[in-house]
């Protein structure tokens, strides 16, 4: 693409035009093969919004008759949830995100709940007793947060990844307790009003505590201010929302390589090994011979993404195997490899039945997705799961154009 060609293309005409039960919006600004797999998969799986913007800018919108709506965020909301931790660190009202959360709640100064911080929350490494269906235990309950306090502690705080949407909802305390505000109050007048978003929704459960583990409604373009707000190391306009370093912290992998805080992260170039120390730690936790010998055919390969680990992974353990490992190593707080992340492609807010958040740093894009809970959806063909993948590859291609014009 030579630089005249962009330069006609970025000058191009918007036009619209209807697409079944929606219309799309279409200024073909970055690679167009991309722009039509988006909007293509959009509507095959009956997105409600798509929202694309390059440079602050947007390239490319889809709304069906309710995408203009406010749409409930699902897990996203965890993401922004992360905003209020770093203002409040900002401002020093939370110490440091290695603060212990018995200075907010007492009770906890005993046994290994005394050792949970902040940072464990944020990481879901805080150990907690964890069922991953909110509907089995969380939404029954009348208080989300004296249900995260009365949980027991089943693994050592700190050492394994168990995404706790029963943890998180703590946040919403810890949040009022430090800022003397109820969280959803503090985000109006800290967050919200600074960038300009008036039209949104928080759900409360029924003690009237702000949900963190889902629960709030916003607009796809008022979604994506968060997007910029990540590209712009916490600056919204002339307020600075959150410090730089914030920005960059919840952005660094903590204990596995795709997770920082409450932030799902996408790895570029790494590497993921399970060495000789690795196999020395097992014996010596006295995990199953039978495993670790099956395990053998992976000792100290190199592996250089998630996916090519989770494959041979795969191939190498039979299912049965592969879940006694995992209980294993989580029981003896151990983790299964090694790995050295160089770089983050995609920074990304995923929530259920398919609410997407995706930033590419090095492109300065953000995308949306965003699907209501119809009666007509359909959770196997609406889930749009591999949103983020093509995000990914719109930035590797968008990259590739970029450098053919010089």
């Amino acid at each position: 693409m030579t630089k005249r060609s962009r330069a006609l293309a970025l000058a191009a005409l918007v036009f619209f035009f209807g697409v079944g039960h929606g219309q799309i919006t279409r200024r073909p600004a970055i690679k167009d093969p991309l722009l039509h797999d988006l909007m293509d998969r959009a509507v095959a799986t009956h997105s409600d919004s798509l929202l694309v913007l390059k440079d602050g800018k947007p390239v490319l919108e889809y709304y069906s008759h309710v995408g203009r709506r406010r749409i409930e965020l699902m897990s996203c909301t965890k993401s922004v949830v992360s905003f209020a931790i770093g203002r409040l660190i900002d401002q020093g009202k939370i110490r440091s995100l290695d603060q212990p959360v018995h200075d907010f709640y007492p009770e906890w100064n005993q046994g290994q709940k005394k050792l949970i911080t902040i940072r464990h929350l944020l990481n879901h490494t805080s150990g907690l007793q964890n069922v991953p269906n909110a509907r089995v235990e969380i939404y029954p309950s009348r208080d989300f947060i004296q249900l995260a306090l009365n949980a027991r502690v089943e693994t050592e705080p700190g050492k394994i990844f168990s995404y706790n949407n029963k943890a998180v909802n703590l946040l919403a305390g810890i949040i009022q307790k430090a800022s003397g505000k109820r969280m959803d109050i503090y985000f109006h007048y800290e967050i919200f009003k600074p960038m300009g978003i008036i039209n949104y929704r928080w759900s409360t459960d029924r003690a009237g505590n702000p949900q963190v583990m889902a629960g709030l409604q916003l607009t796809a373009r008022d979604f994506a201010k968060f997007g910029e707000l990540v590209l712009n190391n916490g600056r919204w306009g002339s307020t600075q929302i959150v410090s730089p370093r914030w920005i960059a912290e919840s952005m660094t992998p903590q204990t596995v390589p795709s997770y920082g805080l409450l932030w799902w992260l996408t790895p570029g170039d790494m590497d993921i090994v399970i060495d000789d120390a690795k196999f020395r730690e097992f014996e010596e936790a006295g995990i199953d011979p039978e495993i670790i010998s099956k395990l053998q055919p992976l000792r100290n390969k190199m592996m250089h993404s998630t996916r090519e680990f989770s494959a041979d992974l795969n191939q190498t353990l039979d299912a049965t195997s592969l879940q006694t490992l995992t209980d294993q190593l989580r029981s003896k707080g151990l983790r299964l490899s090694r790995f050295n992340v160089r770089e983050i492609e995609i920074y990304s807010g995923n929530g259920d039945l398919g609410q997407f958040l995706a930033i590419c740093p090095k492109e300065k894009l953000v995308a949306v997705r965003q699907v209501s809970a119809k009666p007509t959806y359909n959770r196997t063909t609406d889930t749009l799961s591999d949103f983020v993948g093509i995000v990914q590859t719109a930035c590797h291609a968008y990259l590739h154009g970029s450098d053919a014009g010089h």
